[in-house]
């Protein structure tokens, strides 16, 4: 598999941790909020998801298993897509303010390639915004990665580039939803 489709898979992933942290926090959990505990949400995180995604040219289906664990101050999610292990996810949680969760985040391969810098996650309400920067023939570029969320089993997502951080083109867009099988 060439380079462009693993990071379209990497960027994948960082969706579906996002989406599943959303889930987490639609769902009620009695006298532990991410505030209290910013693990607690993630750990519903676990289970598999249905994943379709189109770049407004094709559509790709995947289905998607996430095993995490609290391991001290990080929480990981090893994630297999269509039955292969693909990449683990990490969070890192930095701080709750104004009402808004934040994390770092990290994703790293399967093939042992060199990770990327670590990147940011901005939880509020049912709106959550991974948010990353890199090089790119000697030029910064921007991605950030919205999700909102209508119910506790449905997300749309939408992968957006820029050059300037102010505007931005949606480059993939689709929906998960939980598999209840």
């Amino acid at each position: 598999m060439n380079q462009w489709w693993m990071d379209k898979i990497a960027i994948a992933l960082i969706v579906v941790v996002a989406s599943a942290y959303a889930l987490c926090q639609s769902v009620s959990v009695p006298s532990r909020t991410a505030a209290d505990d910013p693990y607690a949400p993630l750990r519903l995180y676990n289970g598999n998801w249905e994943f379709e995604m189109t770049d407004g040219k094709e559509v790709s289906h995947m289905r998607i298993s996430n095993h995490c664990e609290k391991t001290g101050l990080f929480f990981v999610c090893e994630q297999v897509i269509d039955d292969k292990p693909s990449n683990l996810a990490v969070f890192l949680p930095t701080g709750n303010s104004a009402g808004k969760q934040n994390y770092r985040t990290q994703g790293l391969s399967v093939d042992a390639g060199k990770p990327r810098d670590w990147g940011n996650l901005e939880i509020s309400g049912n709106r959550w915004v991974y948010s990353s920067e890199e090089m790119d023939k000697g030029e910064k570029v921007y991605w950030r990665i919205i999700n909102v969320f209508s119910g506790a089993d449905k997300i749309h997502f939408e992968v957006q580039h820029s050059t300037d951080a102010k505007t931005w083109n949606t480059k993939q867009s689709g929906d998960e939803r939980r598999d209840i099988r």
